[in-house]
């Protein structure tokens, strides 16, 4: 009880301090006052948002600026408080940042992003501790050995590479993979040869148990250890740390490679006018670009209209129901590599050039593979992403990155807010 009334006692005093309150009998002394303390506390909200995102949000003075404009302007017509006017420039949201050991939050997009990717997490391992694989093992067994059913023709190499991690994020991306809303869209499923290649290489960490006890027994796992690439006409890499939406198979053969085919980009032989193609859109990225979800003003002008909204929101809100729909466009793009798909003859072309160009201390491996004076230069062909995100990426903590302080405990929170496993049933 004593540290219960210490601690309203001290929450009391900083409340006092921060509005500065002073009372004097003068009513022009009083209207003086109050002026003074909004600008004390314009000052103090404007120090300690600088200070917050001081790491990555230079130069200030910009900001500075035009919040001194904006303040001046609101006080001397309608003597409105500038401090918690909601459209002011990358003011903080009320009741943002959220910051204690558990929670790191700088605005509610940022909330509500981490929440949704939480829940994916739990769900992942939910499936893969409970989920009864055998129909579907079966099913494979049924289309792979009996003389009585026509062979599926498997168009897809997916390679998936991972790591001995302490979130085990493949989880979510093994139970996206296995999630169909019928028994049609299961069987696209066959299309694809799954190759798993264990990334492992820290010493602490080679004993792969998991890889070795559960996932290499998945019955559509084709082969561990084994990325190169196949007879298949398409060949996938993607990283563990992503998910796909519910018929993936189905919504990648009709959407991104049937179009193509039509177009004439790509051809049934494996080749064609593509040298790399993102199944991810780098939409929400942490260090580049305006749809920032740590950016206040990213937040309270467009993130909503953005967020996908599941068909029990846009039911409320007299919406239409969620439609998938994906576009395909040239982009330019310098690094990742969360899900990129190539034809077997650029597959073929990319381990020949990465072999050429080797091991380098300044540029990664992903910046050879996706920058437009690197491999799309040297295939003569322009890279291209679909639009929204195909795959999404959902690995926000990161071991390999876990010194950075920038973002605190999510500085990889790189992901596409558009990105819809399953919008639900009306």
């Amino acid at each position: 009880i004593c540290f219960i009334i210490f601690e309203l006692c001290c929450m009391y005093q900083y409340y006092q301090s921060s509005i500065g309150i002073t009372s004097t009998p003068n009513s022009s002394s009083n209207n003086a006052a109050t002026d003074n303390n909004r600008r004390r506390r314009h000052d103090h909200a404007l120090t300690q948002f600088a200070h917050d995102v001081s790491c990555f949000d230079s130069p200030f003075t910009t900001i500075r600026t035009k919040m001194d404009t904006q303040y001046n302007k609101n006080n001397n017509s309608n003597n409105k408080d500038p401090v918690f006017d909601p459209n002011m420039y990358n003011v903080p949201e009320r009741g943002y940042p959220k910051r204690t050991h558990l929670l790191d939050y700088d605005t509610s997009a940022v909330e509500l992003e981490i929440e949704k990717h939480d829940r994916i997490v739990v769900q992942g391992m939910y499936f893969m501790a409970n989920h009864d694989f055998e129909p579907l093992k079966t099913l494979i067994q049924q289309y792979s050995t009996s003389p009585k059913v026509v062979a599926v023709e498997k168009k897809v190499c997916l390679n998936i590479y991972l790591c001995n991690r302490r979130i085990p994020y493949i989880n979510s991306l093994i139970m996206s993979l296995a999630s169909y809303s019928s028994h049609q869209t299961q069987m696209d499923i066959l299309k694809a040869e799954i190759h798993l290649l264990n990334t492992e290489k820290r010493t602490d960490r080679l004993d792969f148990k998991y890889l070795r006890n559960k996932l290499s027994k998945l019955p559509f796992v084709h082969k561990v250890h084994n990325i190169t690439y196949r007879d298949e006409i398409y060949n996938n890499i993607t990283e563990e740390d992503a998910i796909v939406p519910v018929d993936f198979m189905t919504l990648l053969n009709q959407q991104v490679m049937e179009p193509l085919e039509q177009e004439g980009v790509l051809h049934m032989d494996g080749t064609g006018s593509i040298s790399i193609l993102s199944l991810y859109s780098y939409f929400n990225l942490v260090f580049k670009g305006l749809n920032r979800l740590h950016y206040p003003e990213y937040t309270k002008q467009s993130y909503y209209q953005h967020a996908a909204k599941l068909n029990s929101e846009r039911y409320s809100r007299t919406m239409p129901p969620f439609e998938r729909q994906y576009s395909i466009s040239e982009k330019d793009y310098m690094y990742g590599t969360v899900a990129m798909m190539y034809t077997r003859d650029s597959a073929k072309k990319l381990v020949e050039y990465l072999q050429k160009v080797g091991v380098d201390p300044i540029h990664n491996a992903d910046e050879f593979m996706n920058a437009k004076e690197y491999f799309p230069t040297e295939m003569g062909i322009p890279r291209k992403h679909v639009d929204p995100s195909l795959v999404n990426h959902i690995g926000y903590y990161s071991e390999r990155m876990a010194d950075i302080k920038e973002r605190g405990m999510f500085s990889q929170l790189n992901t596409d807010s558009r990105f819809m496993f399953d919008a639900g049933e009306l």
